[in-house]
């Protein structure tokens, strides 16, 4: 049996969602949750905006470059692994969801905006409070702290500043399908989840 603290995935993790349309936009939260009706209640979804849709179908919608990317207002959420949900968009709630993590559950969050800010940290959230980050330096040097140490093994250290960030990028995916027992691949993009609108900041 593979060890999943050690294993590589089959393809790039960033270049798999950029290959997607996620390479401008993205931001995945997985959540130690397997309940979908309970993560859409906790996150205020909308249950009248449900569609049920597999990922690559949403993910064309969402990265569609007619749209603005303030009128993209879906998150599509779905299995992810045993015991693990995702939720993905082109942007996340207002305040990043960090009460997901609620009832010392596990949660990671991964997101860039390459117009705006670039890659964000790597946040490890457990019971609403933060319990690790790594750095996203634009130089892409990979420093993981002793949370994240014992999945990083093969993970690339050093800078490049040709291909920085997207490097990390891969190296923030990689580390995150190690600990929650699943890395992206195209079958993950063929999932069935469930799209729902996103709901206003003052609702």
């Amino acid at each position: 049996m593979t060890d999943m603290r050690t294993a590589l995935p089959e393809r790039d993790q960033y270049e798999l969602l950029a290959a997607h349309g996620f390479d401008a936009t993205f931001f995945g939260l997985w959540t130690e949750r397997d309940d979908l009706d309970e993560l859409a209640g906790l996150m205020r979804l909308d249950p009248r905006s449900r569609r049920d849709v597999r990922l690559i179908q949403e993910a064309a919608t969402m990265t569609d470059p007619s749209v603005p990317v303030d009128e993209k207002d879906s998150l599509w959420i779905g299995p992810h692994s045993p015991g693990w949900s995702v939720v993905i968009g082109v942007s996340g709630p207002e305040t990043g969801g960090w009460w997901l993590s609620s009832g010392d559950r596990a949660m990671f969050m991964v997101d860039w905006d390459r117009e705006i800010d670039g890659l964000s940290d790597l946040a490890y959230y457990r019971d609403g409070n933060v319990v690790a980050e790594i750095p996203a330096l634009p130089s892409g040097e990979f420093m993981p702290g002793p949370e994240f140490e014992p999945y990083a093994h093969g993970l690339p250290r050093g800078e490049d500043l040709n291909a920085g960030e997207e490097k990390l990028a891969h190296a923030f995916l990689t580390v995150v399908g190690r600990m929650t027992g699943r890395f992206l691949d195209e079958d993950w993009f063929h999932t069935v989840g469930r799209a729902y609108g996103v709901p206003s900041p003052s609702a």
